[in-house]
């Protein structure tokens, strides 16, 4: 007798339920690859069209230098088809919604976004990013924000700039690099965050570039220790520092001021208290050399701010010139004891410059 072989059906349930999950554990993965891609071209795709509009403008000689961005986006909606644009006062207006997410995941106000400071930019001999932000959303609905810089350099409009590639596609040239922009890709749907829908173009990044922030608007970079410099080195360039006076041998309050570019460039004792209030509940004096105790310190706010704990000094630029010169610091501490002193102990030093 023949005898004919057959899938019970218990092992046709036991294989659709292993490919069941077998694609339950790929097709997400699949997917999210898929994306990441389709997003990648978006993304390249408005880059490329804004190149090439501003590669028309440089073979035209008109690339810069403008005196504002708004000067630069009336001529570049002649080569760009634009649908609308908006003023600094009114970014809400070409922007799908209120809020981006940042890479640190703190929500970020479109509004803020007013110059090239917003986007980390930093003013140099060759850049300015100071003007006014202007909104445009480009007529195939794309939004974008540009900084314009207004020390931009003219291109030689006889000359042809290499294109960037991805997936060996055009991405952008030369001509775009006086533009720092970001974009958004997907309208007001969801993550709204940098680096996902939201994109930058030639921007280092979003927000303030601070590291402390006070309330007055003073912005501050990332703390770090000064190498300090001896007082002969200090003598040498106390003039062009403005330091008015050379004090002990292994000096690190001339060394954070050397690393800051002068005094002007250096927290005042006022500054410091309003640090200060962040870090301790209570209200610390600004007097100099006064403590100041049973003042609650508040746990893990200084690391928040880059700074170390349990205790370290803060320099500030102000100077006390007496016998040895003194310059003017902030102790902090979690026995919440506060001072001002310029002789080192066994805690850290720290100092901060101003930034743009």
């Amino acid at each position: 007798m023949n005898k004919k072989n057959a899938f019970t059906l218990a092992e046709v349930l036991i294989t659709l339920g292993v490919i069941g999950i077998v694609a339950a554990i790929t097709l997400p993965v699949l997917n999210q690859a898929v994306n990441k891609k389709v997003r990648a071209e978006q993304i390249r795709t408005v880059k490329y069209k804004f190149t090439k509009a501003t590669e028309k403008m440089a073979h035209l000689g008109l690339i810069g230098p403008y005196d504002s961005t708004a000067a630069f986006v009336a001529e570049l909606q002649k080569h760009l088809k634009i649908a609308k644009v908006c003023p600094s006062s009114k970014l809400r207006e070409c922007w799908p919604y209120d809020t981006i997410t940042l890479l640190d995941g703190k929500e970020y106000e479109v509004e803020k976004l007013q110059t090239g400071k917003n986007f980390q930019m930093k003013n140099s001999d060759s850049a300015d990013y100071s003007s006014p932000n202007v909104g445009i959303i480009t007529a195939d609905g794309t939004p974008m924000i540009l900084s314009y810089n207004t020390k931009c350099e003219a291109l030689d409009p006889v000359k042809t700039y290499g294109w960037a590639t991805e997936d060996n596609k055009p991405v952008s040239n030369a001509t775009s690099n006086c533009v720092a922009a970001v974009f958004e890709i997907n309208g007001s749907k969801k993550p709204n965050k940098q680096n996902e829908d939201v994109a930058l173009f030639n921007a280092n990044g979003l927000g303030s570039s601070c590291a402390i922030e006070l309330d007055s608007g003073r912005c501050f970079g990332a703390p770090f220790t000064p190498t300090p410099m001896t007082k002969a080195e200090c003598e040498a360039q106390k003039g062009k520092l403005g330091i008015r006076g050379c004090s002990y041998n292994v000096d690190y309050w001339a060394g954070a001021v050397k690393q800051c570019g002068g005094v002007s460039n250096m927290p005042t004792m006022a500054d410091l208290a309003k640090i200060a209030s962040a870090i301790y509940k209570g209200n610390p004096s600004i007097g100099k050399f006064s403590e100041v105790r049973n003042l609650e310190y508040i746990t893990g706010s200084a690391t928040t701010l880059g700074l170390p704990e349990p205790s370290f000094w803060l320099w500030s630029g102000d100077e006390t010139v007496g016998v040895d010169y003194l310059s003017g610091s902030r102790y902090f501490s979690s026995k919440a004891t506060v001072y001002a002193s310029s002789y080192k102990d066994d805690a850290t030093y720290q100092a901060v410059c101003l930034s743009d």
